[in-house]
């Protein structure tokens, strides 16, 4: 019986912990094919990649994964729970029977995830704090300490998916090693210090080749699309709240720079994460029913393979929905993906949709 492993990850960029990771999964596990959900050009805590999904995935495939597939930004760009609801729907489309992820610290997953869905006292937002602290309150009440702990957070989440949803798949937990990070690696790009002790070579050379990106690259963008639009065209926007549309107005006039901007909009209501999240949102103009949609309709785009990639998809192609290029048809399907990439493609000037094909490798 083949032995079908997934995983989740941003690959922001692939670093050195991330090798380890992956090398420890195919030593310890053996998997027949080993497949990660990945987010595309904008991550989760509202985000530009540094590298862009392309160039991503081809680290993931040379470096050890067998098949990329993109995590929608309607899923990708959202808070943990909502990010791992669509990384475990995707990975259970993709027929994986084990799931393994990194963790701070050993817990009982499975035990506390039914607790948290079971449980009496359901989360309420205390709306004088942000919803991160609340949430870690919440899990306090229920005796899980998940403060500064996110991979602990995020495998807790993917398997409350699991346990919530029946799905038939397993899990693994690698313990995390420490002194490794993308916040660290993405911290001394910015500063312009160099990596290399920090990442693989690849991952390296493929840094020295390509521009980097951070929110300043697009912030004029950002400003444009505020200052352009009215109060209710900035209320319509998805998750904005509580007149934030004001705040907005008002304070981007005023603000030297993204981080500026920021922190005269944040309040003890709101976490950096989540108004990055949102300005992703504005910037695109992202409505409600958008991000509906893609709930309803998942699906799997594949952005690179190896041979034994390949081979598993050849085995499934009657099962899986793949899009693996972008033409009119799938561009509907896309229409976020491909809004998203346009905006991203203002700065890196490469194409990241029409005329794209999967990086393969070892495919004759």
């Amino acid at each position: 019986m083949t032995k079908v492993y997934g995983v989740v990850a941003e690959f922001n960029p692939f670093h050195n912990g991330h090798k380890i990771f992956i090398d420890t999964i195919k030593q310890k596990y053996h998997p027949d094919v080993l497949i990660a959900v990945m987010s595309g050009n904008f991550v989760q805590r509202g985000d530009f990649a540094v590298l862009d999904k392309w160039n991503r995935a081809r680290l993931a495939i040379d470096l050890g994964v067998d098949l990329v597939i993109e995590l929608p930004l309607a899923f990708a760009v959202q808070p943990a729970e909502l990010f791992a609801q669509g990384a475990m729907k995707l990975l259970n489309l993709l027929k994986i029977d084990t799931l393994v992820f990194g963790t701070e610290k050993e817990l009982d997953f499975v035990k506390i995830a039914q607790k948290i869905l079971t449980a009496d006292n359901q989360f309420k937002q205390d709306y004088q704090q942000n919803s991160a602290t609340n949430l870690t309150s919440y899990y306090q009440r229920l005796g899980i300490d998940i403060a500064d702990l996110p991979n602990q957070m995020l495998g807790l989440n993917y398997v409350q998916q699991i346990e919530k949803n029946h799905y038939p798949i397993n899990f693994q937990t690698i313990l995390r090693k420490s002194g490794f990070s993308a916040t660290s690696v993405r911290t001394d790009l910015k500063l312009g210090s160099s990596v290399s002790s920090e990442v693989p070579d690849l991952t390296n050379q493929l840094i020295n080749k390509n521009q980097t990106y951070t929110w300043d690259d697009f912030y004029p963008y950002l400003r444009y699309q505020i200052i352009n639009s009215d109060i209710p065209e900035l209320h319509s926007i998805y998750q904005m709240v509580e007149g934030l549309e004001y705040k907005l107005k008002k304070e981007i006039m005023i603000s030297n720079d993204f981080e500026d901007f920021l922190d005269r909009v944040k309040s003890k209501r709101y976490t950096r994460a989540r108004l990055r999240r949102l300005m992703i949102y504005t910037l695109m103009n992202i409505q409600s029913e958008e991000i509906d949609n893609v709930y309803k309709n998942p699906y799997l785009r594949v952005l690179g393979f190896s041979g034994n990639g390949r081979k598993y998809l050849n085995q499934h192609k009657k099962d899986f929905n793949l899009i693996t290029k972008v033409g009119k048809k799938e561009a509907q399907t896309l229409e976020l993906e491909v809004r998203a990439d346009q905006i991203f493609q203002l700065q890196s000037k490469k194409t990241q949709d029409f005329g794209k094909m999967p990086y393969m490798k070892g495919v004759n």
